[in-house]
């Protein structure tokens, strides 16, 4: 049976970037369906009427929850729930395609991704298998063309042979792969003085929304230890994405020396939103453990690279995994959480080689003290 395309805009793209210019696409998904046990909608809306719901021009959020609303209140589907999320890059100049597979009850559901963008918009062509572990079949379920103009908030939905409706979201960012082109890129360990902090401000609709966590961006370090630039690399919510960045590019650091010349640096930052600190310190993984910023953590004394999976290779599957990590007394890694992957594929191969990682501990008046802290383990296809 043919499979029907449904479409409803819920996708931004940030601002154009000119044609000329090497670009890249850092695109973020969730994955909605039913949940374990309930049907996916009694109703789904016909092609007409996303016609005229991509006319209303939607203001939804990427916020999980916030799109979940939306596909429930939508398509009358109180059945529907997040089942995966996940980030993939598409590079001009890298492969024409990304891929990401979602794993549920025994089938794998591949999206194949194959963008191509042009001023004010993004021409995708979206495709869709089911792979079955037990009957090695594969069924096509969703194989199109859309064009996603600048700007505007949408989604993507199709049905499996269970005739189960799922819903893919996209939130695309576009940036300029000059970004840190020439910078150096550092560990936490070898990261320069940070000098000149600025808290930022908690915005008001966050507030209101009770909306808290932690921004991590990689921001470009100049040579005179000012930030240039910063892009982000996992957020709770768009709405401190902003506040996060204004304050870090206020932030001054140590001029990075190699051989007594400044360099140009790059390096991972985490903003913290808390409505409760002290609370949230509380819940933090290890309980008594003290939540450290970046600039503050120990030394690392063993670093063990990641093992970069095969089928991630083969795959084209790249990124950056970011972890919250908490060390004992004595240096060591004891607990890790991930906060935001590109593909379960990395996720093993990260937790593996952090779970190695040892510190020098961590000393109070003279007392040694678990902490918590973000670490990030890059996955990269294209080496300099």
């Amino acid at each position: 049976m043919k499979k029907t395309a449904i479409l409803l805009i819920v996708l931004v793209l940030a601002a154009f970037v000119p044609a000329k210019a090497d670009i890249a696409l850092d695109i973020k998904l969730n994955f909605f369906g039913p949940a374990a046990g309930k049907s996916g909608g009694a109703s789904v809306a016909t092609s007409f009427y996303f016609k005229s719901m991509v006319q209303r021009n939607l203001q939804v959020t990427f916020a999980p929850e916030a799109l979940l609303a939306e596909l429930q209140k939508t398509f009358n589907a109180p059945g529907l729930t997040l089942l995966s999320s996940g980030d993939l890059t598409w590079r001009s100049g890298g492969p024409s395609s990304v891929m990401q597979v979602v794993q549920i009850d025994g089938r794998n559901y591949v999206l194949v991704l194959t963008p191509l963008p042009r001023p004010g918009a993004v021409n995708f062509k979206v495709g869709v298998v089911e792979e079955s572990d037990k009957e090695s079949i594969k069924s096509v379920l969703l194989d199109t063309e859309i064009v996603l103009p600048d700007g505007e908030v949408g989604m993507l939905g199709f049905r499996d042979t269970q005739e189960n409706s799922y819903f893919i979201a996209f939130y695309i960012q576009r940036r300029n792969e000059e970004f840190g082109k020439d910078a150096v890129r550092l560990a936490s360990v070898a990261r320069p003085k940070k000098i000149k902090r600025v808290n930022p401000v908690y915005p008001e609709e966050a507030l209101k929304k009770r909306i808290e966590g932690h921004v991590i961006l990689e921001a470009v370090i100049d040579k005179n230890g000012r930030v240039r630039d910063t892009r982000m690399i996992a957020t709770p919510d768009p709405l401190l994405t902003t506040a996060a960045e204004e304050a870090v590019k206020q932030w001054v650091y140590e001029p990075y020396l190699v051989d007594g010349i400044a360099k140009e640096v790059l390096f991972t930052v985490t903003v913290t939103f808390a409505l409760d600190p002290d609370a949230a310190a509380k819940k933090n993984v290890g309980n008594a453990a003290t939540r450290l910023e970046d600039s503050k953590r120990p030394r690392k004394i063993k670093d063990v690279k990641p093992v970069y999976p095969a089928e991630a290779m083969e795959k084209k599957i790249e990124g950056i995994v970011v972890m919250e990590t908490m060390a004992d007394e004595q240096g060591k890694v004891r607990s890790i959480r991930i906060v935001s992957s590109p593909s379960q594929l990395l996720n093993v191969a990260a937790l593996s080689a952090v779970k190695q990682w040892e510190y020098e501990p961590y000393i109070v008046d003279g007392k040694a003290k678990p902490i918590v802290f973000t670490v990030t383990v890059t996955f990269s296809l294209y080496k300099d």
